[in-house]
């Protein structure tokens, strides 16, 4: 007799960014982070700037997941993002300097409020996706 599995699917708006079975799924909504394991109730919830990681046979696997919808029914996963990227995929170099850039202008700016919200996002998305490069593996610390 076989395990039950989730059936995970990560879709942003120009493609399937990935489409697989696994054991478990654990995300960041915009309220904390949270995890679902095959059985799980019905539930949709928003997410935040964070990550997602999905676990199969043991197999820890990581993807940026910058905002959207989150929804499980019947063991199937669905992640509905403006941007998520897989962790193989993360730009390093690029988010570090995303990152350097938001730190220099909280750091040497009065900004107003509409541009300080914008710069702490933009700080927030360069986070997520060092953190998903460190934990694939790609650098040692953020």
């Amino acid at each position: 007799m076989s395990e039950k599995k989730l059936n995970l699917k990560v879709i942003t708006p120009l493609r399937i960014l990935l489409e697989t079975e696994c054991d478990e799924v654990y995300s960041t909504a915009v309220d904390g982070e949270f995890g679902v394991l095959p059985g799980h109730i019905p539930m949709t919830t928003t997410l935040g700037v964070g990550y997602t990681k999905y676990v199969n046979n043991k197999e820890e696997k990581y993807l940026t997941t910058l905002g959207g919808i989150f929804q499980i029914d019947n063991d199937k996963v669905t992640i509905l993002s403006d941007t998520a990227e897989l962790g193989d995929d993360i730009d390093v170099a690029k988010a570090n300097d995303e990152k350097m850039r938001a730190e220099a202008i909280l750091a040497e700016h009065t900004p107003d409020e509409a541009n300080l919200t914008t710069t702490q996002i933009a700080l927030a998305k360069a986070l997520a996706r060092l953190k998903v490069a460190m934990k694939t593996g790609k650098i040692d610390n953020i």
